[in-house]
């Protein structure tokens, strides 16, 4: 059984079809990067995976649960939203601008959907939430306010967030995106530290050498398609496509 399965995925926004088709399998322990030029349709995709955005068509399967599928007019129809809800909360989300509460302290941010949503008891969400926090190297700044902290501290954050909830699959969407290069550093070395764990991983990322490093499958988009994917020395070294070829070429001359 594949931890999730998404096919023939199709999304539009007004007139601007985005998601043209899209289908992924991912197993169990899997890191997938997805990699691609601007306005390709990753993140998109990234975000229809749990809901963040509502697809036109296809088929969403979590762990064996569908939680989207076609109608008798070819229309995606969700199961109830109780369902959902609950099958969204197998996989956990970090953004590429961080989205913590401003108004809550660093462990507040860690202890609010455990406590809230899956009812954790108010003093064993902050144990998980500490360690947590020591296994992204931030347990000093626990008490500490979002503004107080770095770009890379509060993705890192963000991430141990995301891992407060349990999650069986993380999705990361860009998360360096807005860091600089010795911020971003520190984030992928948690990203990597997670994927020598064998956690599930879905990772939309530009950063070709950490996706070269980390990735058992690396997936090219461009214009709401997949254009080519494979272990990353297949994609990445030796690539088949024209599309894939030039892209690659492109972004590795410019480093």
């Amino acid at each position: 059984m594949y931890m999730l399965q998404a096919l023939d995925i199709h999304k539009r926004f007004d007139h601007l079809e985005v998601l043209k088709g899209v289908s992924l399998q991912v197993n169990k322990g899997e890191v997938i990067s997805i990699i691609g030029p601007s306005g390709s349709g990753k993140s998109t995709f990234l975000r229809c995976l749990n809901r963040l955005e509502k697809i036109d068509k296809g088929f969403i399967e979590i762990e064996g649960e569908v939680m989207a599928e076609n109608d008798a007019h070819g229309r995606a129809r969700y199961v109830d939203e109780k369902d959902v809800a609950r099958l969204r909360r197998k996989m956990g989300m970090v953004f590429q601008n961080f989205n913590l509460f401003p108004h809550k302290s660093v462990i507040q941010n860690l202890t609010l959907a455990p406590t809230l949503v899956q009812q954790v008891d108010q003093g064993e969400a902050e144990t998980v939430a500490r360690q947590l926090l020591e296994k992204v190297g931030l347990s000093h700044k626990a008490d500490n306010y979002p503004f107080e902290l770095s770009g890379g501290q509060q993705q890192r954050v963000a991430i141990a967030r995301a891992l407060a909830m349990n999650p069986d699959i993380l999705c990361f969407d860009e998360p360096t995106s807005a860091l600089d290069p010795e911020l971003t550093g520190e984030v992928l070395r948690v990203i990597h530290d997670l994927a020598l764990e064998r956690r599930t991983m879905i990772v939309v990322t530009h950063e070709i050498g950490f996706a070269r490093e980390v990735s058992d499958r690396v997936i090219f988009m461009d214009d709401g398609l997949i254009v080519e994917q494979g272990s990353p020395e297949e994609v990445l070294t030796n690539p088949q496509q024209e599309r894939t070829k030039s892209f690659l070429g492109t972004v590795l001359s410019a480093w």
